[in-house]
């Protein structure tokens, strides 16, 4: 046998015997196993679970309100509005709603320069109307980092009637506001709404834009 078969042979026996020495012989009694799956082993992270509270909506499908504001009549000023409202949400989308308003016009600016339009200086004025509303933009309002409530922008078209200095008068209304639920029941709203009607009651029939915004607090039964 020549020398360098000789040193072939006491290579490849050091490399067997080292191969032995450094076998994985598996985790001592002590370390916690690692399940074993079809892919290779399954490690289970450590996350922090964090408790979630999930929103409580009332279910119910009725909406009651009461309203006050501020009411622009055309040609005759700006004066406190109020009154109540009652609505059906149909779908979560839509709903057709019924109001009420009143207030009380006055013709002071006229009477200064000798021409009165009213009998008397005050007159009352009173609407109701049939509307439907869309909630276009469904969301949320936040108040702080901590503070968030259930939010949406809607529009309202509707008709109606309006009696003023006692002439019923077809009113148009279109509007739009947000509201804001909160608590599962309780509602506030914003809103400002145009009521359109014909008036004749400075010498000319003309159409008339009344606008009107309000402040709501209504709740869901």
């Amino acid at each position: 046998m020549t020398s360098s078969r000789l040193i072939a042979i006491s290579l490849m026996l050091l490399l067997a015997s080292g191969c032995t020495m450094f076998r994985d012989d598996g985790p001592a009694p002590d370390e916690e196993s690692v399940a074993e799956g079809p892919l290779g082993p399954i490690i289970e992270p450590e996350l922090d679970r964090r408790d979630v509270q999930r929103a409580r909506i009332d279910t119910e499908n009725w909406e009651l309100n009461a309203t006050a504001g501020f009411l622009n009549v055309e040609d005759f000023g700006t004066e406190p509005v109020y009154g109540g409202r009652l609505g059906y949400h149909v779908t979560e989308d839509i709903y057709l709603e019924g109001e009420y308003v009143q207030s009380q016009i006055s013709d002071s600016s006229f009477r200064r320069i000798g021409a009165p339009i009213f009998e008397s200086e005050d007159e009352d004025l009173t609407s109701y109307s049939l509307s439907v509303g869309y909630n276009m933009l469904p969301g949320e309002v936040f108040l702080g980092s901590r503070w968030a409530r259930a939010s949406a922008t809607y529009m309202t078209f509707g008709v109606g009637n309006t009696e003023f200095v006692g002439e019923d008068n077809v009113t148009y209304m279109f509007g739009f506001g947000i509201r804001t639920l909160l608590s599962d029941w309780f509602t506030i709203r914003l809103e400002s709404r145009d009521r359109i009607f014909e008036s004749d009651l400075l010498g000319e029939n003309e159409w008339k834009h009344n606008f009107e915004i309000t402040l709501s607090l209504g709740a869901f039964f």
